[in-house]
């Protein structure tokens, strides 16, 4: 069935894969929403023993470089043989980046220089460290050889800021409710001392405890003390980062999410969230340097994974964003909003009290954490019936106006602002919006160090979309219940800031023939195309969802193959521009496929193609009709990958 739709129908894309890309022309498709969950299982699974033990890449990298130094190299014109330094050559070989660098992709730290916020640094989960010194007009990366690129945090010296800190690994994930594992462990704590140039693990993180480190602050009174917060619990270091102490420690919940300091008192006064997607709690040290012990000020029945943000101009005044944990029979908000709370003393025990919660009588206030649009369809009149899909589980972030204690940012799926405190929430982003708005999956929040409420209202935030920016913070936003309908009707604007930024998250990709062309499937960014007479910054968006495997037909390019997650296989016959379904005839059960699932064209005959869920299927028509090919595999086996032999077709490997 070929995909006529209008702009409704992208309600079931992947939250926000339009809101960053130019779009082909024509239709867009109606595809399944994103699954950061499955994606974070097909990660682990990749990298697992066949009895379920995460291999140790980190050391495996380490190895493969010592190696590397050690192996000799030869000038073929001249025979010489060379031991030069690993990084005083190019160790890969002469290779040209092709992008793309105008997507972006999964990013959960921002940081911006308070001096000179031209320069600005972010981390891609898959994607290492980059920096701008231009305000965003072009990044570059820094530590091409950093042995781990799973940056979840970035910190910055407040008294040099030439001093960074990048901690390692993404632990935001609800494994202990679905039982998808975590998507990508880190290897500790790196730090620079010129800018990130150049990074050094720090030793003493070199350890379980810092596989995954959410949230680095260092202390606004003395530069030495570093809290990190970590899957284990809350660690100190007091010689900057040379020993650490773990100073709270967490339950059979498990992890810390979220650091908050008070930047008005010489002793440490913190404030962290812990408790993973079941119960989440808040606690608190008013001299953390010290060995006073934390004392938890916060929790309720249903709290998950919880936010925390201090209101600049008045320090006393602590919001927290969290999601809900209520699965079953009345759980519509499982994942979701479960309230957003707010203390007016400093975060101390009973001053905390809801703003705002899931059961609020104005629907709008109760998507802060859910995919908005798609709640709204009926009142938007886009079709089919409403429902609630939640990520908060995922995204979930907080910040509030340095000027305005009143003035609350949200960040979910999209993003929200409250202009009395918590208690009443706007749209101020559209995932689904073109022109562009900020892309979808809210991951930060950074207001400019010049930020006045007036002449200055900038704003960045960092998600799946990489790096985006607003110049008018404070314009007007709209409300009820229609207000998620129009992105018109809200009058803050957003530019990206992906230029160069190299961060995408491919699954798969391939060439065209000749190689100027080549495409790819990626996480919450779709199936991607990008040309050399394009660009690294001239990529385009052909499908949805997130992308998987992609094929062209070496006879006749125009031929294209692509998926999103699931059983979701199309097929283009214009270079891209449409896409029709093309999974005819397999009727084996969807949920029996992998999240990406694997397909292959025959190198020898390019419409014969392959598909593999727990059985094996088999194309001779260009996926015009499927056959099965093969028996059931036994117990839960999916197939996990397939090859043809090129020297003869007869031969088809698939594993599982």
């Amino acid at each position: 069935m070929k995909t006529k739709l209008a702009l409704a129908a992208v309600l079931l894309l992947t939250c926000g894969l339009g809101a960053s890309l130019e779009q082909p022309p024509g239709p867009r498709p109606l595809l399944p929403e994103g699954q950061p969950d499955g994606a974070a299982a097909y990660y682990l699974a990749r990298r697992s023993t066949p009895d379920g033990r995460e291999v140790d890449l980190y050391e495996r990298y380490q190895r493969a470089r010592r190696h590397l130094v050690r192996m000799p190299r030869f000038s073929t014109p001249r025979s010489i043989h060379q031991r030069r330094p690993l990084e005083a050559r190019s160790a890969a070989g002469q290779w040209e980046p092709l992008g793309p660098g105008n997507i972006g992709g999964r990013t959960r730290a921002l940081l911006i220089h308070p001096d000179d916020p031209a320069i600005l640094y972010t981390a891609g989960v898959s994607g290492g460290i980059w920096k701008t010194e231009d305000g965003g007009q072009r990044w570059r990366p820094l530590a091409d050889f950093l042995p781990n690129i799973a940056v979840g945090t970035l910190a910055m010296d407040p008294e040099d800021p030439s001093v960074l800190y990048a901690g390692t690994g993404e632990g935001h994930f609800r494994e202990l409710v679905r039982g998808t594992g975590l998507p990508l462990r880190g290897a500790g704590i790196f730090k620079s001392e010129d800018a990130g140039e150049t990074w050094q693990r720090l030793a003493a993180t070199a350890t379980d405890d810092f596989h995954w480190v959410n949230d680095l602050i260092v202390s606004q009174a003395d530069s030495r003390r570093l809290y990190a917060a970590t899957r284990s619990g809350v660690w100190r270091s007091l010689d900057a980062g040379a020993s650490w102490t773990r100073v709270l420690a967490t339950g059979q919940f498990g992890g810390c999410f979220d650091l908050v300091q008070r930047t008005d008192r010489a002793a440490d006064a913190l404030l962290v969230s812990c408790g993973t997607f079941v119960q989440a709690s808040i606690h608190r040290n008013t001299a953390a340097e010290s060995p006073q012990a934390w004392e938890q000020v916060f929790t309720e029945f249903g709290m998950g994974r919880t936010s925390l943000a201090l209101a600049p101009s008045d320090q006393d005044i602590v919001y927290a964003l969290s999601a809900s944990y209520v699965p079953g029979p009345g759980g519509q908000f499982n994942g979701g909003l479960h309230a957003v709370f707010r203390s007016l003393r400093g975060g101390e025990p009973f001053s905390w009290s809801a703003r705002v919660r899931n059961s609020n009588p104005v629907k709008l206030n109760t998507l802060l954490l859910s995919n908005p649009i798609i709640a709204h369809r009926e009142e938007c009149e886009l079709g089919g019936t409403n429902f609630v899909s939640n990520l908060g589980w995922y995204t979930n972030v907080i910040a509030v106006d340095p000027l305005d204690p009143e003035v609350v940012w949200a960040g979910g799926v999209d993003l929200f602002r409250s202009d009395d405190g918590g208690v009443n929430w706007g749209p101020v982003s559209y995932w689904f919006s073109s022109p562009p708005s900020a892309h979808a999956d809210q991951h930060a929040i950074r207001f400019h160090p010049g930020y006045d409420g007036g002449g200055n209202q900038t704003l960045f935030v960092a998600g799946d979309g990489g790096v985006w920016r607003s110049d008018n913070a404070r314009a007007a936003r709209p409300t009820g219940p229609t207000a998620v309908c129009d992105p018109g009707s809200s009058s803050v604007r957003w530019t990206p800031l992906n230029h160069n930024l190299g961060i995408t998250q491919f699954y798969h990709g391939a060439p065209f023939p000749g190689g100027s062309a080549y495409l790819g499937g990626t996480q919450d960014n779709g199936t991607l195309l990008g040309r050399d007479d394009a660009g690294i910054d001239g990529w385009n968006r052909i499908w949805g969802g997130d992308g998987g495997y992609v094929a062209v037909n070496p006879l006749d390019p125009a031929i294209v193959y692509a998926e999103s997650q699931g059983l979701a296989l199309v097929k283009s016959t214009d270079g891209g521009q449409s896409f029709e379904s093309a999974v005819e005839g397999i009727d084996e059960p969807r949920n029996n496929f992998l999240f990406i699932v694997p397909f292959t064209m025959d190198p020898s005959e390019p419409e014969r193609l392959w598909i593999g869920g727990r059985t094996m299927w088999r194309t001779d028509d260009g996926a015009s009709s499927w056959t099965r090919a093969s028996p059931e595999l036994t117990g839960t086996a999916r197939i996990s990958a397939i090859a043809v032999a090129p020297s003869d077709p007869q031969r088809v490997v698939a594993a599982s």
